[in-house]
């Protein structure tokens, strides 16, 4: 029972880190960063944009838990082929099913994004009224 993480898993844990990691992005956009966008538009573009980013994290979430979960599972079981096999190529499509709903969901919320002209803030910007005066080195 030492192969029961996949390249997969491993790559479906890396797209979680990376999802988790614009989700911050998202979450730290205000609607006072962009004074030119209603607030009512910005608040439907930080829902629909933070659905997305929740659908690809608990998805990859759930491919790894079903994909070790199914390994571990059908090993005890003693499920043999081509069972074991299907069982893994269910929980790959399931989870690729998933993305490919969500990749075309955040292509929509990336296109409202531009339509409304809503600017992320850069990461490591600072806000002017944060405390930290220009030119500091502190952080």
């Amino acid at each position: 029972m030492t192969n029961f993480l996949r390249v997969d898993d491993i790559f479906a844990a890396l797209i979680l880190s990376l999802v988790m990691m614009r989700r911050i992005e998202v979450k730290t956009t205000r609607a006072e960063h962009n004074p030119g966008v209603p607030p009512e538009k910005f608040a439907d573009w930080r829902a629909r944009s933070l659905r997305v980013h929740d659908w690809v994290a608990w998805s990859s979430f759930a491919k790894i838990i079903g994909s070790v979960g199914w390994y571990v599972g059908a090993v005890q079981l003693g499920i043999g082929v081509p069972w074991f096999q299907l069982g893994g190529v269910l929980v790959f499509l399931g989870w690729l099913l998933s993305l490919v709903w969500a990749w075309r969901a955040a292509t929509d919320a990336a296109q409202l994004r531009r339509r409304l002209g809503i600017v992320l803030r850069p990461r490591g910007a600072r806000r002017p009224d944060d405390g930290v005066p220009p030119g500091s080195l502190s952080t």
